[in-house]
Parts: structure tokens; C-alpha cells; sequence
């Protein structure tokens, strides 16, 4: 049964801060490192709040970035309120961002999968020693959140899927196309050129950020937000693109369906209301999961969380807050 959880209008902060007690704050200090995990290095950064710290036994938000290939820094900005009462940790993914490569040149190509991105989540967690977390994902990384509460649900507090992938394949092909017919002109104009540029060609990190900026136009209901978009490139961006779709089978039909019927860890599922996944994916998680919240925010497509912040942050807020506690 769908839970309705929107009651009042609260700041996240407050939300959040009003939590009850849980286990003691965790070891973990602002800023950023290269963190051996899982038998690679992960870039981490970590919000904490002000001097005053994060509210005592808060329990951390983990965010998993979409991509794959890109990086967590297009989410510190709008979830850094959040830090203010809880630990908010981001990581760049495994091959993503400032995190590890794939090594010198002649070594080969480093065998990916998405269990082993699901147990760097894992390693991480247990690295930082986190306990239980609330887990946040957007888009890809929605989906690999969905995958680590489905194999470790007993590590998470609450999921917040924002903008996730559909929960199978034949879902996601009808999105896809859902989106491709939504796309206007100004959406794609130049991008065919630009993708295939020598530049983009050669994985020049400043052809390849323009690049991206310019394929979520379409993604975005101020077009002129796509901009705002940095990214972290890597110099080697086109042999962690070759690694990378080694998932591509792996990827080619998925269905959790059945998994998710048996998943009891609330879920909050969030869309952008003019995003096509509102109408494809949404009512598939709404039928799926026992205890799930699903819903959308006017104004926003598929970055909600930079076009309608405050009632991203409202909406999350208020679910973290009302999530039981264990």
C-alpha cells in the first residue's frame, strides 16, 4: 500500500534535525580524500554543517550520482542543507569523476559490473563506518541504490530514488522513447555535430563537458540551466567509457520486478513532473513496492532537485523525517 507521507511544510533542515536519537555521530570529517575501497580508490567528499556539527546520532544521507562516467559534484549544492543535521557523504563512482582510472596504458580494461559498483557502496559504508543510511540516487544511480537496498536492506534507513531508471528493460525502452518524442529542436541543436567532433573523438575533457551539457537540454524545463552544469572529466575518459560498457549486457534486459515486491525499506520515488518517467516508471515503482511514496514536483523535468530546490529539499526533508524509526 502507497504511503502518504506530504503532511507539513517544513524546512529540510528542521526535518531532519528533528529526528530521534540514534547511534553515536560517525567518525567522519568534512571534506575530501581519495579513499581506498573495494581494491580501488573512490573520491569522497563530505558535508558536515557548520562549527556546531550535525544533529548528535543523525543518521548520513549517502548520495550515489547519476552517469555513469560522471561525477557527485552537480549534487553537493542543492543537498547541502541537509548537512546541517546529518553527515551527507557523496563519492564519485568506481571509473567516474576524480576517483581511480583504469591504470597504464597496455595494463587492459578493468572488469565492471553492476554488482561490483553495488559492493563498492557497500565497502564505502562500511569503510566510513556509516551504520545504517538513509540512500539517495539520481537517475543511474537511483538504479544502483535500488540494486544495494535489494541486496543489503537491512544497512538502509530509507531510499530516495530521484529520477530513477524504470524497474526493467522493457520499462526503460518505452521511457526512452517517451523522451526522445518529447525533445524539441533547441533540445538537440548542434549536438550531432559536436558528438562527433575530433575533440569529442579524442575524450578532450572540455569538448566532452560541452557535450554533456548540451544532451540534457532536453532534460531540463529552463534549457538555460544546462549551463550551470561542471563536471569532472578525467584525461582517460574514453578508456573508462570502453570499461564501462562491459555492463551493456548486463544491462540489456534487466527486470527487478520480483525483487521488489519483497523490498520493505521505505522509498520515496521522485520525479520532475514534466519528465516522461512520471508516467512510465512511476506507476511500475507504485505497484512494485510495499511501503513507497511516489511523486512529482511542477517545473522541473529529470534535474529537479537545481530547477524547483526548495520543494526538492521540502519533500525529501519531510520523508527522511517520517521514515520509522528501527
Amino acid at each position: 500500500m502507497t504511503r502518504k507521507r506530504l503532511h507539513a511544510v517544513l524546512p529540510a533542515v528542521l526535518l531532519l534535525a528533528a529526528c530521534d536519537a540514534r547511534p553515536p555521530a560517525i567518525p567522519v570529517a568534512a571534506g575530501d580524500t581519495l579513499l581506498p575501497v573495494n581494491g580501488t580508490r573512490l573520491w569522497v567528499h563530505v558535508e558536515r554543517g557548520d562549527a556546531t556539527g550535525p544533529v548528535e546520532g543523525a543518521s548520513p544521507i549517502l548520495v550515489v550520482h547519476g552517469g555513469p562516467l560522471l561525477d557527485h559534484g552537480y549534487l553537493v549544492e542543492p543537498l547541502r542543507p541537509f548537512a546541517e543535521a546529518a553527515p551527507v557523504v557523496f563519492f564519485d563512482q568506481r571509473l567516474s569523476g576524480r576517483s581511480d582510472g583504469v591504470g597504464a596504458p597496455g595494463e587492459g580494461l578493468p572488469e565492471v559490473s553492476l554488482g561490483l559498483l553495488v559492493e563498492d557502496i557497500e565497502a564505502l559504508r562500511s569503510e566510513l563506518g556509516l551504520g545504517r543510511i538513509h540512500l539517495l540516487g539520481h537517475s543511474w544511480g537511483a538504479g544502483l541504490a535500488v540494486r544495494y537496498a535489494i541486496a543489503h536492506p537491512d544497512r538502509v534507513r530509507s531510499l530516495v530514488l530521484v529520477s530513477p531508471p524504470p524497474p526493467s528493460f522493457d520499462l526503460a525502452e518505452r521511457e526512452g522513447l517517451a523522451q526522445i518524442a518529447s525533445l524539441e529542436p533547441a533540445d538537440t541543436a548542434g549536438l550531432g555535430d559536436a558528438r562527433s567532433s575530433p575533440g569529442m573523438a579524442r575524450g578532450d575533457p572540455s569538448t566532452v563537458e560541452a557535450v554533456l551539457r548540451m544532451s540534457f537540454r532536453g532534460q531540463l524545463v529552463d534549457r538555460a540551466l544546462a549551463d550551470r552544469l561542471e563536471f569532472e572529466i578525467p584525461d582517460d575518459y574514453i578508456a573508462r567509457s570502453a570499461a564501462l560498457r562491459a555492463m551493456g549486457p548486463e544491462l540489456a534486459g534487466y527486470d527487478l520486478t520480483s525483487e521488489l515486491r519483497g523490498l520493505s525499506v521505505p522509498t520515496l520515488v521522485l520525479y520532475g513532473a514534466a519528465e516522461a518517467g512520471v508516467t512510465v516508471g512511476g506507476p511500475a515503482w507504485e505497484a512494485l513496492l510495499p511501503d513507497v511514496t511516489v511523486t512529482a514536483i511542477d517545473g522541473a523535468k529529470h534535474f529537479s532537485f537545481m530547477e524547483r530546490p526548495e520543494e526538492f529539499q521540502r519533500i525529501v526533508g519531510e520523508f527522511v523525517r517520517l521514515t520509522p524509526a528501527p
